[in-house]
C-alpha cells in the first residue's frame, strides 16, 4: 500500500461513538469492519486499501465504467477538464471518446467539454467500427478517455461489449461507484469490473450522500482509490482521495 499521506489522530464526532460504530454507519462488512478497527482510521484505511492516482499518459486510454447514473460520465468529464488546464508544456488537450448510445448522450458531453478545449469523439459503433482518429499516429501524443456506456454486470451482452472495447482500444478501467451504494452491490460490481480489467475506482456523488461504505468496500476488493467528485460544479470538487481524506470523511456524520 502505498501513500505520502501522514496520519493524525482525526478526532470522533461523538465521544460516546467508537470506530466500529462509524463503520457500522455507513453499512461496512463485518470483516472490513474487523481489519479498520484497532487503531486510526486513516491508518486502517492506507493499510487495508491501496490509494493513488489515475495514470493519465498519452497513448494509454482510460475507459469509465459504471452502472446507469452513477455519476461516470460527470466524473470523466471532471478530469477531462483537470487536464485541458493542466499548463504542461507539449501536451495537447485530451480526448474523450463517448460509447454511449443513449439518445442525446454524446450532444451533451460535446456541450459540456468543448468550452474546455476538450475533443469529444463519436465511439458508438465501437467495437466493431474504431473511430479513424483513433487509427491516427497522432493520437499516440493524446491522453484519451473513454466513457463507456452505463452497464448492469448481470447483463451479459452489455457487459461482453465493454469488455471489447476496453480490448480493442488498449484501455485501463476505472470504476466509478456513487457514495450511498449498497456496499454488497459495490462489492458485485467491483468483482465483476475487476475480471474485465478493472484496476481504480473513483467515488461519485460524495456531495449527495453520507455513506461511503460501497465505494470503501468497492476498493477493498483489489481497486486502487483515486478521485473522489463531491461537487455538480464541471470544474469543482474532484479531489485525490488519500487515507487521511477518506478517513475524514467517514467521521462526516448528521448531527
Amino acid at each position: 500500500m502505498h501513500s505520502t499521506d501522514t496520519h493524525p489522530e482525526v478526532a470522533l464526532p461523538v465521544h460516546n461513538l467508537t470506530v466500529e460504530d462509524i463503520l457500522k454507519w455507513h453499512s461496512l462488512p463485518k470483516e472490513l469492519i474487523t481489519a479498520l478497527s484497532g487503531g486510526t482510521l486513516a491508518s486502517g484505511l492506507e493499510r487495508l486499501l491501496t490509494f493513488g492516482e489515475l495514470p493519465v499518459a498519452p497513448g494509454k486510454p482510460i475507459a469509465f465504467s459504471g452502472a446507469s447514473g452513477s455519476g461516470k460520465t460527470m466524473a470523466l468529464a471532471k478530469l477531462a477538464v483537470r487536464l485541458s488546464q493542466q499548463n504542461v508544456e507539449g501536451q495537447k488537450p485530451p480526448l474523450v471518446v463517448a460509447c454511449d448510445t443513449t439518445p442525446g448522450s454524446f450532444a451533451k458531453l460535446v456541450t459540456i467539454l468543448d468550452p474546455y478545449n476538450v475533443q469529444v469523439i463519436d465511439g458508438k459503433d465501437l467495437p466493431n467500427e474504431i473511430p479513424e482518429i483513433l487509427k491516427s499516429r497522432r493520437t499516440a501524443s493524446r491522453r484519451v478517455l473513454v466513457d463507456l456506456p452505463g452497464v448492469c454486470i448481470y447483463n451479459q451482452t452489455a457487459m461482453s461489449r465493454i469488455s471489447d472495447i476496453i480490448r480493442v482500444l488498449n484501455s485501463s478501467l476505472c470504476v466509478v461507484i456513487p457514495a450511498g451504494m449498497d456496499p454488497e452491490e459495490a462489492a458485485d460490481i467491483a468483482s465483476a469490473m475487476s475480471m474485465i480489467g478493472g484496476k481504480y475506482v473513483i467515488g461519485s456523488r460524495l456531495e449527495q450522500s453520507g455513506r461511503i461504505g460501497g465505494l470503501l468496500t468497492a476498493a477493498a476488493c483489489g481497486l486502487k482509490m483515486t478521485y473522489g467528485s463531491h461537487s455538480e460544479h464541471i470544474t469543482k470538487g474532484f479531489s485525490l482521495l488519500t487515507p487521511n481524506v477518506a478517513a475524514k470523511r467517514l467521521l462526516n456524520l448528521p448531527s
